[in-house]
Formats: structure tokens, C-alpha cells, sequence
């Protein structure tokens, strides 16, 4: 049954598709001017019923200023419909692309001598962290082949393109990295040090990049903060990196850089946070996003959380205690900073 024949009211006094049914509105179908006698709607829109015809002919140029903003703001500031895997993929992300970055550092710094814990820790959770991750997105987009399927061409302007080719490369290096650079072979582990450079390169634009792919977006609560978000993403997976880290036992030089990388990565998070809200407060019903709800008891918690990881490690030379706890808090902080910039939604007429 198509739709002209549950759609009994519609009345067809000019033959289909010419200029005259269009002059009179006689479209056949439900405002999509499509002439369903001729033809079926399909594809994963037929399913949706149309909304109401801005302006006297569907025409958005006949139609006030106000009614068009409300018509568009309707449709483009619905609740985010993605899952729990998908800012946990964030957070597993970033993570293991700050840990890549501190194991380059460290190799190219010579430390750890023979051992090279920090390196070689550093690469398995950066392994680690790019197997779970692709889990998660696997899990959100539900068949894997759809990862594969955005491989297939080079956009420059997609977030999520670059970000595909990202990840492909980002778990690429860090495998061959984790696996040769343990290699008796000198020649193998000098590939895999390279590897190892390699996802120490790719490490800044896993942990940033998904903050990027959110401000471009047409949710008013992440464009608008799409300065910031990047910056904010980037700091977290820093933070989360160095705490992962923090939870392994090292060398004294070692333990000595991770804990400067996370002091470092900890103040520039909150930083990055409050100046996010202060540049957002120009826009009421953005700040609101963040800072009320669910959205805004998650920062704050994130905001805390991150805090006592800083303060945490500025003790752990002394404090041997303090060092897990750091790097515990760390972890939490930065998978709190996703979820809750994940549930920041503008919705219309309010957030």
C-alpha cells in the first residue's frame, strides 16, 4: 500500500508532477513533494513523518526570520542518542594516546636504562587501550565493517575521516611497537622503536581529535565550545595517560618525568575547564548545559576529581601512598570529563 492510499484527504485535480499541481500545493504525499502515485518513499527518513511546511508554500523564504529559527532549532538540537561506549571510547582513546606520547618522550630522553619500564608499559597501554577503544566503537556502530567503510576515501574536512585514519595508524605503530620492541633482534627493535615514535606522533591527535569530531557537530552545547573541547580532551588524555602510568612501579627517573607529565597535564585540564566556562557564559543557555543536571554534577565531580589527582601528585616524591591514588584519580577524572561533556545537550526551548 503506498502512501497516497493512506492519505485518503489528498485530492489530485492537476496530473502528477506538473507545474500546475505544484502551483496549487497538490503533492501527493506529505510535504516532501514527492508524488507517492508514482513512486514509494524509502530509505531511513520514509519512516519519519514530516513536519509542518514552513511558510505558505514550504518554501523556508516565505516564512518569518523567528519561525525559521524555531523550525531549525527543532530539528538540529535533539538529545544526543549515542551510547555509553561511545565517550568511554573517548576516554580509552585519549588515554592510550597520551600514554604513546610519554613512551616516545621517554625513548628519545634514554630512560630507564636497560629496562625501559615507562617505555614499554607505555606501549602496552597504548595497545591496550586502541584493542578496548575499537571495541567500544565496534559496539556503537554496531557492525564492523562500517569502521572499514570510512578507510575507503581521505577527507581532510571530516573530523571523523581524519579520525578514522587516526585510529587505523594509532593502533597500527602501537602494535608493532609493543610487540618488536621487545625483540632480542636488533633490527626488529629498531623497527619497533620506530613504531614506537610513531604512535608517539599520532598520540596528540588520538587523545584531541574526538573533541574536535563533537564541535562539529550541530549540538549548540558542543559548537559552541568547540575552542575548547579539543584543548580539554587533549589535557584529560594526558591526565589519564600519566595515571595509568602512575599505577606501575619504575625507576626514580622515570617515575621523576611521569610525575611532572601528569602535574603538567592535571593544572592545564582545570584551566582549560574554567576558561570553557568563562568563555561559554555569553551564551546562557550553553553555560547551563554544563553546568546544570546530570551534565553539571559530572563536571563538577570530574573538576574534583582531577583536582585531587594534581594535589595527589605533588606529594607522591614524598608520599609513596600518593602515587596509585594520583594516578587512580587521574583515570577517573578523565572518563568523568567525557561523560559529562558527552550529556551537556542544548534541547529546544532550553537544555
Amino acid at each position: 500500500m503506498s502512501r497516497h492510499d493512506q492519505r485518503p484527504d489528498i485530492v489530485m485535480r492537476h496530473p502528477p508532477g506538473s507545474w500546475q499541481a505544484l502551483a496549487a500545493g497538490e503533492f501527493g504525499s506529505d510535504g516532501r513533494n514527492v508524488d507517492t502515485r508514482r513512486a514509494e518513499l524509502s530509505g531511513e527518513g520514509a519512516g519519519l513523518e514530516a513536519g509542518a511546511r514552513v511558510g505558505d508554500r514550504g518554501h523556508l523564504g516565505d516564512a518569518s526570520q523567528t519561525t525559521v529559527a524555531e523550525e531549525v532549532s527543532k530539528r538540529v538540537t535533539k538529545q544526543s542518542r549515542w551510547t555509553w561506549e561511545v565517550p568511554a571510547y573517548f576516554a580509552v582513546g585519549g588515554m592510550a594516546g597520551a600514554a604513546a606520547t610519554l613512551a616516545a618522550g621517554a625513548l628519545l630522553a634514554g630512560l630507564g636504562g636497560d629496562e625501559q619500564r615507562l617505555v614499554r608499559s607505555g606501549r602496552v597501554i597504548a595497545l591496550g587501550g586502541t584493542a578496548v577503544g575499537s571495541v567500544l566503537l565496534v559496539a556503537d556502530l554496531g557492525r564492523p565493517e562500517r569502521f572499514w567503510h570510512m578507510l575507503r576515501v581521505w577527507r581532510p574536512s571530516s573530523p571523523m575521516n581524519v579520525g578514522s585514519w587516526v585510529l587505523a595508524g594509532f593502533g597500527t605503530a602501537s602494535a608493532v611497537a609493543a610487540v618488536l620492541g621487545r625483540s632480542r633482534n636488533r633490527r626488529l627493535r629498531f623497527v619497533g622503536d620506530v613504531a614506537g615514535l610513531t604512535a608517539g606522533v599520532l598520540g596528540l591527535p588520538m587523545a584531541g581529535y574526538t573533541g574536535v569530531l563533537l564541535g562539529a557537530t550541530a549540538q549548540p552545547a558542543w559548537w559552541h565550545a568547540r575552542r575548547w573541547l579539543p584543548r580539554l580532551f587533549v589535557a584529560s588524555a594526558a591526565s589519564a595517560g600519566a595515571g595509568a602510568l602512575e599505577l606501575i612501579p619504575m625507576s626514580p627517573d622515570e617515575e621523576r618525568a611521569v610525575r611532572i607529565f601528569a602535574i603538567g597535564a592535571r593544572a592545564a585540564d582545570l584551566a582549560v575547564s574554567k576558561a570553557m566556562v568563562h568563555d561559554l557564559a555569553d551564551t546562557p543557555e550553553v553555560a547551563a548545559a554544563y553546568g546544570n543536571g546530570q551534565a553539571g554534577r559530572r563536571k563538577k565531580l570530574a573538576e574534583r576529581l582531577t583536582a585531587g589527582a594534581l594535589a595527589a601528585a605533588l606529594v607522591s616524591s614524598k608520599v609513596r601512598a600518593a602515587r596509585p591514588l594520583a594516578g587512580a584519580l587521574g583515570l577517573a577524572g578523565s572518563f568523568a570529563t567525557r561523560f559529562a561533556v558527552m550529556q551537556a545537550t542544548v534541547k529546544p526551548g532550553g537544555t
